[in-house]
């Protein structure tokens, strides 16, 4: 079997079943039941329910849908401002190119994962904060990709033609410079779903990203940490499920790297 196909399958199996956990377990993620709790897995509670009685298939369900929400909007908005960019300034040259890159050059000097976390330690967690943070250096990357196969495309002679004959800047970036940037971009972006993901699950671990009692993979895993020895289950059940995600995202990204290489 192909990586693709089977990063495919490892990517939806616990997506699928996150779904159908969700949709028919008939329990509340933040409900608290306390002559339920620590109860290990069984026909009415399949993975199990935590130190406060609460569900924890529910829950994680829960928190695989909430990662995979931030994960595409965090790369639709850092895909879509640095391809934008980095198409501008390899295509533009000059002032513009040399602005945008020592940008670049700024925000690579310090790790994403640490503006990441000073962003959410000053202002908090939560869904909105973890997008703006995680999304602040995340486009520098998709910058230098497209400007680099945009420099390498603007002395091309279909380039230089087009623009003789007087097509506009917008129709030749749609038609001849877009085309060839955005296979790349596509398996930046992959990668980068992969990163999101194990990213917040980080600042969730440090209890620095959703906020209880909102679920997240990295904080059940962390609840669970105390109860190792005596329900594995609350943090094993994440954590798989965790593992499933990135795990197939990149073996997605490693299939369609392959392909544009030998192509």
């Amino acid at each position: 079997m192909r990586k693709g196909k089977l990063g495919l399958i490892v990517f939806f199996l616990p997506v699928v079943l996150s779904f159908f956990l969700y949709v028919f377990l008939p329990y509340s993620p933040a409900k608290v039941n306390m002559r339920e709790r620590l109860k290990p897995p069984s026909l009415a509670h399949p993975m199990g329910t935590d130190f406060l009685g609460r569900d924890v298939a529910k829950r994680a369900a829960l928190g695989v849908f909430l990662s995979l929400a931030l994960a595409l909007l965090v790369v639709i908005i850092t895909s879509g401002a640095g391809t934008a960019l980095g198409t501008l300034a390899g295509l533009r040259g000059g002032l513009l190119d040399e602005a945008i890159m020592r940008a670049v050059d700024l925000f690579l000097s310090f790790p994403g994962f640490l503006l990441a976390l000073t962003f959410v330690a000053l202002l908090g967690g939560g869904f909105t904060n973890l997008v703006i943070a995680l999304s602040f250096s995340g486009w520098t990357s998709y910058c230098r990709l497209s400007r680099g196969i945009a420099v390498k495309l603007r002395e091309e002679d279909f380039i230089l033609s087009s623009l003789a004959l007087g097509a506009s800047f917008p129709w030749v970036l749609r038609h001849h410079v877009f085309p060839h940037v955005l296979p790349v971009v596509r398996i930046q972006a992959v990668v980068s779903m992969a990163g999101v993901i194990l990213a917040e699950s980080s600042l969730s671990f440090l209890g620095l990203g959703f906020q209880p009692p909102t679920p997240s993979l990295g904080a059940m895993i962390d609840e669970g940490r105390g109860f190792l020895f005596i329900a594995p289950w609350l943090s094993v059940f994440p954590g798989i499920f965790l593992f499933l995600m990135i795990m197939g995202l990149l073996l997605m990204a490693e299939e369609e790297n392959s392909a544009s290489i030998f192509s």
